[in-house]
């Protein structure tokens, strides 16, 4: 009676090892090139985003305006071309995460303008 009991406690031991090998083998097939998912596009790639036409007009309608971006606010002020270019970085991180303008400013940018500084400040946001 003790050999029965030890073979089908074997015999499940066995199947268990069989089941789990088998599990893994299966998750460790690789992938096809078919089913990796496609590289994503350049939205910049043949972007003319200008400084002077593009920019500037978004950064004095929604962010140098009184009580925000300007002087004498403590805040950097975006009123300066030339503080728009040093913080071009920032002003694109801001933008793109829906920080800036803030909600309470009862401002907001469209996604078109949003891809305008996000292309802009990725082609080396020059004085254009």
């Amino acid at each position: 009676m003790k050999t029965t009991f030890l073979n089908k406690k074997t015999n499940w031991a066995i199947i268990a090892t069989f089941v789990s090998a088998l599990m893994i083998f299966i998750s460790c097939s690789s992938d096809s090139e078919d089913q990796l998912p496609a590289p994503p596009n350049n939205e910049c790639e043949g972007s003319t985003a200008s400084l002077a036409n593009d920019i500037i007009p978004i950064i004095q309608q929604n962010c140098a305006v009184a009580g925000c971006h300007v002087s004498g606010t403590g805040r950097a002020n975006l009123s300066v071309k030339e503080n728009i270019i040093s913080f071009a970085s920032q002003i694109r991180t801001n933008t793109q995460a829906g920080v800036m303008p803030p909600s309470t400013s009862g401002k907001s940018l469209s996604d078109s303008e949003k891809k305008l500084i996000n292309c802009w400040v990725a082609n080396g946001a020059k004085d254009n």
